[in-house]
């Protein structure tokens, strides 16, 4: 009966690390997102209409069929 507690208590304690990892990590990456984004838009070099070539195709007008064929 002693090991089943034993089970228990590990599998409790490994849970609770597995879901404070989830939460720090979580934290973690909205404040590096939040970061980012005022960098983005604090700078005008990165902004949007500069990051892609204006001689780019758009995704909408790039057709292609699911069976490969154009």
């Amino acid at each position: 009966m002693k090991h089943v507690f034993y089970v228990v208590y590990i599998l409790f304690y490994t849970g609770a690390v597995f879901v404070a990892g989830m939460f720090v990590g979580q934290m973690l990456e909205r404040a590096w997102a939040a970061r980012e984004r005022a960098a983005k838009s604090s700078s005008p070099l990165l902004s949007e209409t500069s990051a892609q070539p204006q001689s780019s195709i758009p995704m909408t007008e790039h057709k292609v069929a699911v069976t490969g064929k154009r």
